[in-house]
């Protein structure tokens, strides 16, 4: 599959979301560029290049976790740590996510309809914009303060 990788807890409308047991967490580091999201209250609504950059530290089993997105010309990120839920699990979870900035258009129709037979309500699923090259993180003004956070939490 051209797009996956370790999310925390997300429902469907149907219950809970079938998992992928056996992950090998250490093929899923590096660089994901979002293809299409259900948009959160919290990310900047003309978001783009929105991407995530997976470590894993040394303990074998944290993740460093980077997420970025591009809004007004101005860098926005937050930085965060990734673990289990449950560390005697095999359990992980999968969201749309691929190594490129793009994928064929085939393919993400089938990873939506595929969704769709699983019970999620894709209507509500929004294709984030990726400039091709991406942009590099020190290449526009980084938001310091988590204005965009905050604008956030008002629909602004």
């Amino acid at each position: 599959m051209a797009a996956a990788a370790a999310e925390g807890t997300a429902k469907k409308s149907g219950g809970e979301m079938t998992v992928v047991r056996g992950l090998d967490v250490a093929r899923y580091m590096g660089r994901w560029y979002e293809i299409a999201s259900v948009p959160s209250f919290f990310q900047p609504r003309d978001g783009r290049n929105t991407r995530a950059t997976y470590a894993l530290q040394e303990d074998g089993a944290t993740v460093d976790v980077l997420n970025e997105t591009w809004s007004k010309g101005k860098r926005d990120y937050i930085e965060g740590t990734a673990y289990k839920a449950d560390p005697a699990s095999d359990e992980a979870k999968l969201k749309i996510l691929c190594r490129k900035t793009s994928i064929d258009e085939e393919v993400y129709n089938q990873l939506v309809e595929r969704a769709r037979e699983e019970g999620y309500d894709v209507s509500k699923l929004h294709r984030t914009p990726q400039d091709d090259p991406p942009p590099e993180s020190d290449a526009a003004p980084t938001d310091t303060k988590g204005v965009w956070w905050f604008k956030s939490l008002f629909g602004k």
